[in-house]
């Protein structure tokens, strides 16, 4: 596949899937804007209330019947490159939701030549692999059961160049080589098990204890091509090596057997994974027990998200997601990794301008996690996100922009699940204020699970219907200006 334009530069607006791809780079942002505020702002005061002279105070009104039309809809695509999920974490996995459906979570990355390594390397005279073996790290631990199940890896051989000031989503494919670069070709069956420190790897030659890890054995022949290439240049420096091996597709896509509830998604820390060609030659000595390590850390890669709403999704979000959705729901979902987002609609919210001018002290989105579909809702097995983002709409009906509360901070802004009420809050006080000032068109938002790119997380919330018992609400405090 060629990068396209929209791949390599720097949008002028933000684009459709900003919103889905902010993560932490979103959030670092907020806590410096926070920073630059000339004036603080607490999330339980009310903007502006507390210099009101008190006369004035004779016209501030509260009001939490405002109609919300809210729906759940697909994600189009996510930004998922390491220009963006700075902090070294990738998922891999596969795990079967009873809510969601089937998701999967695959990764293209480069592999590096050592740093100290400037030359040509030198395996010795007639140099043969022992073996060869990717490692990757966990990093914390999985989404899912913790009675895991086996899943299946498969490594490909990347024929297409990664680019690493390439913006990449989560919908976009390279080319690869279509064999198998495991041991025997077939594939590498592991249990994942996040927790579990690593003993006696390949013998004395290795630490005793290693930090929780797979360990996927690679074919032999694949060794053997890389120590093969000692005299040919293409490892005489990292550009050479990473033009000769392009990179790597890990993923578990062709796990199969796996039942509802079953499955894991794994996040593994790409800085500390690496790829250990183990090998002997005849000379000069000592001429076995040789290693050689590719590193995966400071390279570009990106992740690829897959779900399949097809089969095991409940009832309500396989309407919501159907060619009839309807317009206004009880319940509603939101899905990491390019899964599916909330949207909501204030269809009447111009009226409040029916009566002069308004002026919004504080507008207050409170979001409550739907616990009612037990046991499906599991925190412990299914944590939900613990924090939500908003995006405004743009004229267009799609692409999101940040709205004004969000460069306050996010003590004003909100966003955080409170695990004591199962409860998201958010303040979008200015943001409805440019509504009914005219500087907005009144289009809506979308809830998304924040940085997305880096959590499986998933959660069910309540909707705006009035028959919803986790109803979704629009709590405002207002001024009317004389």
């Amino acid at each position: 596949m060629k990068m396209n334009k929209s791949f390599m530069n720097i949008p002028n607006s933000i684009p459709p899937i900003l919103s889905r791809a902010f993560g932490t780079k979103f959030f670092l942002f907020l806590s410096f804007g926070a920073t630059l505020c000339l004036t603080s702002c607490d999330e339980s005061s009310v903007v502006g209330l507390d210099i009101q002279p008190a006369n004035d105070l004779l016209n501030v009104g509260y009001q939490d019947t405002t109609t919300l039309l809210t729906t759940t809809i697909r994600e189009d695509s996510l930004r998922t490159d390491a220009l963006l999920v700075t902090d070294g974490v990738g998922l891999i996995g596969k795990y079967v939701d009873p809510i969601f459906g089937t998701s999967t979570a695959s990764m293209y990355t480069q592999l590096r030549l050592p740093s100290n390594i400037t030359t040509s390397s030198n395996f010795g005279i007639n140099p043969v692999c022992d073996s060869i073996v990717l490692s990757l790290v966990y990093e914390g631990s999985s989404y899912g059961k913790k009675d895991a199940k086996v899943q299946t890896i498969n490594v490909y051989e990347v024929t297409e160049e990664i680019v690493k000031t390439s913006y990449y989503y989560s919908n976009n494919s390279l080319s690869k080589n279509p064999i198998d670069l495991t041991q025997g070709h077939a594939g590498f069956n592991f249990t994942p098990r996040p927790t579990d420190s690593v003993s006696n790897i390949l013998g004395a030659t290795v630490e005793p204890k290693q930090k929780p890890q797979i360990r996927v054995r690679m074919d032999n022949t694949f060794g053997q091509l890389l120590l093969n290439n000692q005299s040919s240049g293409n490892l005489a420096d990292d550009a050479s090596f990473k033009n000769f091996l392009k990179g790597l597709y890990i993923t578990t896509e062709n796990t199969s057997g796996l039942s509802v509830n079953e499955g894991n998604i794994m996040r593994f820390y790409m800085g500390a994974s690496n790829l250990i060609l183990y090998y002997h030659h005849d000379s000069p000595a000592p001429n076995t027990g040789l290693s050689y390590t590719f590193s995966l850390g400071s390279v570009a890669r990106f992740n690829t998200f897959t779900h399949d709403y097809s089969a095991s999704v409940d009832p309500m979000l396989a309407n919501q997601l159907g060619a009839s959705p309807a317009s206004q729901n009880g319940t509603t979902f939101i899905q990491s990794m390019s899964g599916v987002k909330t949207k909501v609609l204030f269809p009447h919210l111009m009226r409040w301008a029916d009566n002069g001018a308004i002026g919004i002290n504080k507008a207050e989105l409170v979001i409550l996690a739907d616990t009612s579909l037990s046991p499906v809702f599991n925190c412990d097995t299914f944590p939900p996100p613990p924090t939500l983002i908003i995006y405004g709409i743009e004229d267009d009906g799609v692409t999101p922009f940040l709205i004004p509360d969000a460069f306050e901070g996010t003590s004003y802004f909100g966003g955080s699940m409170n695990y004591t009420k199962y409860q998201y809050t958010f303040n979008i006080a200015r943001y409805i204020q440019q509504i009914l000032d005219g500087k907005r068109k009144n289009n809506g938002i979308y809830i998304l699970a924040s940085n997305g790119a880096g959590y499986a997380n998933r959660v069910i919330i309540g909707g705006g219907s009035a028959s919803s018992a986790k109803q979704m609400k629009l709590n405002i405090t207002y001024t009317k200006l004389h």
